[in-house]
C-alpha cells in the first residue's frame, strides 16, 4: 500500500466533480486524502453541493502531504487565488518539490503564485489569456505534466488528471490500469 497523501484545497464555489472524483480515485488506489477547506470545514460547491472537510487551511503545513491539488470552478478559483495563505502554501510546496496539480481554471492560482514560469500547462480555455505573458506556456491540451506540475483542462479530464497525480506519487501503472478497468474509466 502507498501511504502518500494528497491535500485537496476547497474554497466556496469549487467545481464538485473536479474535487470529489479525483478524491474517490485516490482512495480506490490506497492513497490518503486530506479534504481541506481554506476558510472553514463546510464548503459549498459551485452547484450548491456542500462538503464537510475534516481539515482547514490552518491545520495544514507542507510536511503533511506529498501532493497539493486545486479543483477549478467559479468563484472557487478566485477564492483560492485571493488567499495569501493558499499562495504561500503553493510556494512552499513548490520549494519542497511536492506534486502540485490544478484543473480547469485553477492553474491561474499557480500562475499568481509564480510557480509555473517556463512550465507547460493547460486549463480551462479562458486561461489561455495567461499565455500572452512572458515565461508562460499554455498548451490547451487535455493534460500536461511538467516536472512537479500537473494541469488538466476541465472536469471531463478529472479521471486522467487523478491517475496522473497517482502515478507521479508512485502508484504502479498496473494498479492504476486495474482500478480504471474496474471503474470503466479510460486512463488517457
Amino acid at each position: 500500500m502507498n501511504n502518500k497523501t494528497i491535500c485537496i484545497l476547497l474554497a466556496d464555489g469549487f467545481e464538485e466533480v473536479e474535487a470529489i472524483y479525483p478524491a474517490d480515485i485516490f482512495k480506490r488506489l490506497g492513497l490518503n486524502v486530506m479534504m481541506t477547506g481554506i476558510e472553514s470545514n463546510i464548503i459549498r460547491g459551485t452547484h450548491d453541493i456542500k462538503i464537510e472537510a475534516p481539515y482547514t487551511l490552518n491545520d495544514i503545513d507542507v510536511t503533511l502531504f506529498d501532493a497539493l491539488m486545486l479543483p477549478g470552478g467559479l468563484p472557487g478559483t478566485i477564492n483560492l487565488r485571493n488567499s495569501p495563505q493558499v499562495i504561500d502554501l503553493l510556494r512552499q510546496a513548490d520549494n519542497h518539490q511536492k506534486i502540485i496539480a490544478a484543473i480547469c481554471a485553477a492553474p491561474i492560482v499557480l500562475h499568481d503564485a509564480k510557480i509555473i514560469d517556463n512550465k507547460r500547462t493547460t486549463g480551462y480555455p479562458t486561461c489561455e489569456n495567461l499565455a500572452l505573458e512572458k515565461n508562460f506556456s499554455f498548451t490547451g491540451n487535455n493534460l500536461e505534466i511538467d516536472g512537479n506540475i500537473i494541469t488538466a483542462i476541465g472536469m471531463g479530464q478529472a479521471a486522467p488528471f487523478a491517475f496522473a497525480i497517482a502515478e507521479a506519487l508512485g502508484v504502479s501503472p498496473d494498479k492504476i490500469a486495474n482500478t480504471a478497468k474496474n471503474a470503466f474509466i479510460e486512463t488517457k
